[in-house]
């Protein structure tokens, strides 16, 4: 009997045993997984605020201030390359209106000119706008990522309206190349703007030509819309 007993004994001490090991293991594997979600709330905090100090920049074409909600980094003038000139850069630019020059030449033997900007829409619905100068503002804002919706004057899900317009370019009679951009829908002129025609950098309305753009839903003989919106889920 006594060895039956010694053996109970050890049964029991084995198995005591196991389970203290059993227990730790799994005090172990809670241990890990309460560290591996600390990281991951950690990774997620971290993500969390690199969200919240994301910031884009925007210009805001036919204003010289930004809409509600943004900063207005700087106004300037709308400038690009002459209208007639087929050497031309294609883009825009909003020129700062205090100029800071560095080293310069008075006659390098090549150069390429920057003008002024001027709305081209006699006859339209801005036409107290025509010949005047174009101001521009450049304009920051607290969100990810900025598109520029053309086709309509509102945002896509998950996108806040910055501003919506009318798509305008150069004409399509012009030497020089231009990009598409998007007017504020209440451009004004620059403050110190006349009605003098200086030509330089000319925008048009934009208008639709039906063939491979299907009309409808275009319609010939419509102002085509835009906006500029800010991803904002």
């Amino acid at each position: 009997m006594l060895w039956l007993g010694f053996i109970m004994i050890t049964v029991v001490t084995v198995m005591s045993a196991n389970i203290q090991n059993d227990i730790m293991n799994d005090d172990t594997k809670v241990l890990q997984m309460l560290i591996d979600c600390e990281g991951s709330v950690a990774s997620l905090r971290n993500e969390l605020k690199a969200r919240g100090k994301q910031r884009t920049l925007y210009i805001r074409w036919g204003r010289s201030s930004c809409p509600s909600g943004a900063t207005t980094v700087y106004d300037g003038f709308t400038a690009g390359s002459h209208s007639y000139h087929d050497g031309a850069a294609a883009n825009h630019i909003c020129l700062s209106k205090k100029p800071k020059y560095h080293y310069y030449s008075k006659k390098p033997k090549w150069s390429t000119l920057i003008y002024g900007a001027e709305y081209g829409t006699l006859n339209s619905i801005w036409n107290n706008l025509h010949n005047h100068d174009i101001p521009c503002a450049v304009c920051h804002v607290p969100r990810s990522s900025i598109i520029m919706h053309p086709g309509r004057n509102d945002c896509p899900d998950n996108f806040k309206l910055e501003y919506g317009g009318y798509l305008m370019a150069g004409h399509y009679g012009h030497d020089a190349a231009t990009e598409f951009v998007c007017f504020d829908g209440s451009s004004h002129a620059d403050k110190y703007s006349s009605s003098a025609d200086h030509d330089g950098s000319l925008f048009y309305f934009v208008e639709a030509a039906c063939g491979a753009l299907k009309c409808r839903p275009y319609e010939s003989g419509k102002q085509i819309t835009c906006a500029v919106c800010s991803y904002s889920p």
